[in-house]
């Protein structure tokens, strides 16, 4: 994800490690979301990722790392977050027969709707990034020295922009809209937001 681009002459050269240490910042502070994600999940006996949320977060990341990850890096990066995801599902398939008693067919059947939820959203992530690299130049500005695949003028950062951008609305919206539909914080914490 940008581990090999270029920057154009006129880009400052502190511009990339900065880049690179606040993307890395990020990655790490989603690391311990996931963690104490889990770790509140168990004491609290909840779940605190909303399932549109984790289903998106999910299939993002297998998309990334199957398909557009190329380097070493980058695919250990997203399957490190595959690996986060387990305690976080688990949690929401243990707590679903309680926090969903309201809607027995969804507490029943939690795990083929996730299941068709992740599937949706792995179609949906590999037609956009189908789509965005169908042609050199996608997207907004200058492509010069942003290479996928061997070929330049594509640019995953860009594309990774975007979609995690749909992904992380649908986690902050869902979060609010966990707390006022459940009326408690279980499973997450203010201090996790």
């Amino acid at each position: 994800m940008g581990l090999v681009d270029l920057s154009p002459p006129h880009v400052p050269s502190w511009v990339v490690p900065a880049s690179f240490a606040l993307l890395a910042a990020g990655a790490l502070c989603w690391d311990a979301t996931y963690v104490l994600l889990a770790i509140r999940s168990r004491r609290t006996h909840s779940y605190g990722m909303p399932l549109l949320a984790l289903a998106l977060n999910i299939s993002w990341e297998i998309i990334f790392a199957i398909g557009i990850a190329e380097q070493p890096l980058e695919r250990i990066g997203f399957l490190a977050w595959l690996l986060l995801d387990i305690p976080v599902l688990q949690a929401t398939i243990r707590a679903a027969p309680r926090e969903f008693s309201h809607a027995p067919l969804v507490a029943r059947n939690i795990v083929p709707i996730l299941a068709s939820m992740v599937a949706v959203g792995c179609a949906g992530n590999a037609a956009f990034a189908y789509w965005f690299f169908a042609a050199p130049g996608r997207g907004s500005g200058d492509k010069a020295g942003k290479w996928w695949r061997g070929a330049e003028g594509y640019d995953c950062t860009e594309l990774a922009f975007w979609t995690a951008g749909i992904a992380q609305l649908s986690v902050s919206a869902g979060c609010l809209a966990m707390l006022f539909e459940r009326g408690h914080s279980g499973g997450t914490s203010y201090a996790i937001w």
